[in-house]
């Protein structure tokens, strides 16, 4: 399969790399293969969620506006979504005004605040997520399951802890859960 391919030929050989350190004495092998294997798996799951995605004709920002809106307990506003998602106000914006457009979710005004909207899910919108979900979730589980649940629980403590100990040297503080 080329895309196997192309992703083994981006991982150094780990020979190599030992070898290396002679001329690199700062160079650790075992931390450089860690970053490229996170690296390199990070990219292969996006790649092949949005593939599981595009079966529906929807992006992950967009499946991800519908998820925060089925789990917010009614409607929600830019603010929050945009908060909740990861995103801008002017990108959420764009994401659901496609959204709208397709009658997938509904603006109301705020009566108080007319700079205030709220978007809520519609009936076609639930629908949607009610056909996508079980097979999305489904091959999320394909992805994991490959390893036991007990390993399943040991590394997402350790990528939790690797993903607080990044943000705190990259200077975004240590407010992580520590669960």
């Amino acid at each position: 399969m080329p895309h196997e391919q192309f992703q083994r030929s981006h991982i150094p050989d780990y020979r190599r790399l030992c070898a290396l350190t002679k001329k690199v004495p700062e160079l650790d092998p075992d931390e450089v293969m860690m970053v490229v294997l996170l690296r390199t798996i990070a990219d292969e799951l996006v790649a092949q969620l949005q593939a599981s995605l595009d079966q529906f004709g929807i992006s992950e920002g967009r499946m991800r506006v519908l998820a925060q809106l089925l789990d917010h307990d009614g409607p929600a506003t830019h603010s929050e979504l945009a908060s909740a998602s990861g995103v801008t106000k002017g990108t959420i914006t764009g994401l659901i005004d496609g959204l709208e457009r397709d009658g997938l979710v509904r603006r109301s005004a705020c009566p108080s605040d007319r700079r205030v909207s709220y978007i809520e899910l519609t009936n076609k919108g639930e629908r949607m997520l009610k056909t996508i979900l079980p097979g999305h979730l489904r091959r999320l589980s394909e992805f994991v399951g490959v390893v036991s649940k007990t390993e399943q629980t040991m590394l997402l403590k350790l990528l939790k802890k690797f993903r607080a100990g990044l943000l705190s040297v990259i200077g975004e503080g240590t407010n992580e859960e520590k669960s």
